[in-house]
């Protein structure tokens, strides 16, 4: 019997081991009381991976073979993803968080981000090789196989771009539960110092997640667009300008904040955008029944 691979059980099914997988690793440390070790650091870690590798084992398992090649060519294909929208997130991304910096110390009177990254770049130019590096595994690569790859065109069949993207959006957030926990991430610092910006760190993936459905869109489902937009937005909202107090992280959350929902305005009353945005739903769906 043919498989249909756009079935809600198969996105049931990469959803939960996905959260399992991470939330089991994640608390394993908190639990038992070693994070911050070495053990506890690779356990943490070991559950980050969990949504490229769940998404790569139900793509060998499910996918016929022109399926998968398709997959991995949206994966890797500088070609199909063009330099047009990568170019247009950089400039974003650098626009918000100048915005955000001029605001927080020019007018609200925060300290000035240390920019230390910024720093060892320009006393070492060849460490921006590194620094982008790390960037893409600490997100895009762990995620992005899975979270675009895999679960996005089932959600945007099942629900449409808008409420697809912000239920993405919202699993992607709650995925990240045990961060909460974990000294020495983001989301730690964020609980520790207002349970209010700890609790608004949930909407702002969300919204994230509607502009990376929207470049998404826009370059004809490359993967690899969404990884670049998941990794521009951690690298220039956050490490490159690393460190800084909450405050100011609070902030530049905040100013993407406001740019997505102009985003999501864009794209919930734009005919054009509505139609291209069909377009590749329809495309995504006669696929699969072509297989």
């Amino acid at each position: 019997m043919k498989k249909d691979l756009l079935s809600t059980k198969y996105l049931v099914l990469f959803m939960a081991l996905t959260l399992a997988w991470t939330w089991i690793c994640g608390f394993i440390p908190v639990v038992f009381g070693f994070t911050g070790t070495g053990l506890g650091t690779f356990i943490f870690y070991f559950g980050g991976g969990a949504p490229s590798v769940v998404a790569l084992f139900l793509v060998f398992l499910t996918y016929p073979k022109e399926m998968r090649k398709d997959y991995f060519r949206r994966c890797f294909s500088f070609k199909k993803m063009g330099w047009k929208w990568p170019l247009i997130t950089v400039l974003v991304f650098t626009a918000l968080s100048f915005v955000s910096i001029a605001t927080g110390v020019g007018l609200l009177g925060y300290e000035m981000p240390t920019m230390d990254y910024i720093r060892a770049i320009a006393g070492n130019p060849l460490f921006i090789f590194l620094v982008l590096l790390l960037s893409l595994i600490s997100g895009p690569l762990n995620e992005e196989f899975g979270w675009r790859g895999y679960a996005l065109d089932r959600l945007l069949v099942k629900c449409g771009f808008l409420k697809g993207s912000l239920i993405l959006g919202f699993i992607w957030a709650i995925w990240h539960l045990p961060w909460y926990f974990t000294p020495g991430q983001a989301q730690y610092d964020l609980l520790r110092d207002s349970a209010f910006h700890a609790l608004m760190f949930i909407p702002s993936v969300m919204m994230l997640s509607v502009f990376v459905s929207f470049v998404y869109i826009k370059t004809g489902r490359s993967i690899l667009a969404g990884a670049l937009v998941h990794m521009f937005s951690n690298l220039i909202g956050s490490q490159l300008l690393s460190s800084y107090t909450t405050q100011t992280g609070a902030l530049i959350r905040y100013t993407n904040m406001i740019f997505f929902l102009g985003v999501i305005i864009y794209t919930s009353f734009s005919q054009k955008f509505r139609k291209e945005s069909s377009t590749v739903i329809e495309n995504i769906t006669a696929r699969e029944k072509e297989e």
